[in-house]
């Protein structure tokens, strides 16, 4: 006497490959995608070497995928900001540096143009708002 199962062997398999094709593809991080050079960012603390202008259209090329993500990705990406804001409902701005920054010695004064990157975060650290400004 056979006993019936209630899924063939189709079905398992069927199953069984969606589970691995899904596992496989949540491995990945929101940041892995995105096309820049993390470790040179980083690397130039407060923009002081000037590593960053060069990578000034790679930010601008990815600044709207940013909206979104969570700020353990925008620090994996970008490291710890150069300047915190803490705004009300626990919101909160990261500021880095593009052009060299107020704490960079000697002080360059001579560059007219400042730049930085702002990243709005809600009190939920999920990324509203990310804009490149002129001071």
């Amino acid at each position: 006497m056979k006993i019936q199962t209630f899924f063939s062997k189709k079905t398992i398999t069927y199953f069984l490959c969606c589970f691995l094709s899904l596992s496989f593809f949540s491995c990945s991080s929101a940041t892995d995608n995105l096309k820049m050079d993390s470790e040179t960012w980083k690397a130039d603390l407060n923009g002081c070497k000037g590593n960053r202008l060069k990578l000034r259209e790679q930010v601008e090329d990815i600044r709207l995928k940013l909206v979104g993500l969570k700020e353990t990705s925008i620090r994996k990406l970008f490291g710890k900001p150069d300047s915190e804001e803490l705004l009300e409902r626990s919101q909160k701005i990261y500021i880095y540096y593009i052009s060299p920054g107020p704490k960079c010695t000697p002080a360059t004064e001579n560059s007219a143009k400042k730049e930085a990157l702002a990243v709005r975060m809600d009190a939920l650290g999920t990324v509203r708002e990310v804009n490149i400004f002129n001071e």
